[in-house]
């Protein structure tokens, strides 16, 4: 193409894009708007500008670069730029934040912890491919498909773990017990490596874990708020209850970032029988809601503490801010993120997505949590602690100051 008929080219396509966005804008003004401001009018200067770095673009990068790229990254742009939670979700993404959402994922049954050597095994999902390879809690994974992941970040090395149903992936396990991070010192337990080919499926991801301690204080663990986290949550509490009433709970939210907004809503409602559960405040008139308790609540009377800590953030903190607000629970730990806003997902064309920030939202006491977070009741403070239960998840210190915290509290 020579580089007037790529000039005609980029002009006309810089023509249907202005058309296109004076379209879309014209469709979603204000009708009763008869006369427009300069903040209701598109900046069409800069619109001509960025024609002209499209066609600078085009016609002389290095390489040549597909438009569709091109215009991708135009709008993954300009919805990053607004603020570190909203994002453009091409149909790979938008697909896999659906099944996030859900609960369900295409890959192996396994969490993980971050090592030194690699990422180590948490947990394995029951008839998981993990688990029908008898993989376990406590074991070092190196490498996916030959790739050291000592050398790449968390993230990169889960991305490695996901993938098409069906789709194999290679772990090169280590021994559990490997513990230093000098090659040479691993030499002899190289030679221990063993390598698993497993096939990802989908997997059920249960978000919540449950367990009785001593004295009938139960426990549960909210990993993550899918779709699903309710009904979980509600079938944890009627197992650990099937025989006796628990004297008891704690509600473990360290590390879970969040998630589905109406799940912490409808578990808070389970604690809280009147009054205000959540505000939200945004420029969309739908955006601004207030979400009240129902008279329905099983668990009203139960001494409970929440486990906090700096990566609690989101859905966990509208759980915990509620609780606290309403003294239906005690919260132990350290200040929360601060994620005080909340994310509505369009569907867009070719199955894409756009997840957008739409309103913050405020404890029932009207407190702000974007940037500030929720400040814990009672800090952390397991010098000195021992656990002298025949339990071995007490084991872990926070998890035991909660345990003899809650059994202080006063009903």
């Amino acid at each position: 193409m020579t580089s007037s008929n790529l000039k005609t080219s980029i002009r006309s396509f810089s023509i249907i894009i202005i058309a296109g966005l004076l379209a879309s804008y014209s469709a979603i003004a204000s009708p009763s708007k008869t006369t427009p401001t300069d903040r209701d009018t598109l900046p069409l200067e800069e619109l001509r500008t960025f024609s002209e770095v499209f066609y600078h673009v085009k016609s002389s990068y290095v390489e040549e670069v597909d438009d569709r790229a091109l215009i991708n990254a135009a709008i993954e742009g300009m919805v990053s730029s607004l603020d570190p939670h909203s994002r453009y979700l091409d149909p790979t993404a938008f697909a896999s934040f659906t099944a996030d959402n859900n609960g369900e994922y295409a890959g192996l049954g396994l969490s993980f912890d971050d090592h030194p050597l690699g990422i180590k095994i948490r947990s394995v999902v029951k008839n998981s491919p993990a688990d029908r390879k008898n993989l376990a809690q406590g074991m070092l994974v190196t490498k996916i498909n030959n790739i050291n992941i000592k050398d790449i970040s968390s993230e990169d090395a889960y991305k490695l773990l996901k993938g098409m149903v069906g789709s194999q992936v290679k772990l090169t396990i280590q021994p559990p017990s490997i513990k230093s991070t000098d090659d040479s010192a691993n030499k002899k337990a190289k030679l221990s490596t063993k390598d698993y080919v497993l096939t990802r499926e989908i997997i059920i991801m249960p978000s919540v874990v449950s367990a009785i301690l001593p004295n009938r204080v139960g426990y549960i663990a909210i990993d993550e708020f899918t779709k699903k986290t309710s009904a979980e949550f509600i079938e944890a509490m009627d197992n650990m209850t099937v025989l006796h009433p628990l004297n008891s709970l704690i509600i473990d939210l360290r590390n879970n970032l969040g998630g589905a907004l109406e799940t912490s809503i409808d578990i808070s409602d389970l604690f809280i029988d009147s009054g205000v559960l959540l505000t939200s405040s945004g420029r969309a008139s739908d955006a601004n809601e207030i979400y009240h308790a129902t008279p329905f609540a099983p668990y009203s009377d139960l001494k409970v503490t929440i486990l906090i800590n700096a990566y609690t953030a989101s859905s966990s903190e509208i759980l915990a801010a509620a609780l606290q607000d309403h003294k239906k629970a005690t919260l132990l730990g350290d200040i929360s993120y601060g994620k005080g806003s909340i994310q509505t997902v369009y569907l867009l064309r070719q199955a894409s997505g756009l997840k957008l920030t739409t309103a913050k939202y405020f404890s029932p006491n009207g407190n702000e949590i974007q940037g500030v977070g929720i400040k814990p009741d009672v800090k952390f403070q397991t010098d000195g602690l021992v656990n002298n239960q025949e339990e071995p998840l007490l084991d872990d210190l926070e998890l035991l100051q909660a345990f003899n915290l809650v059994q202080t509290i006063e009903k």
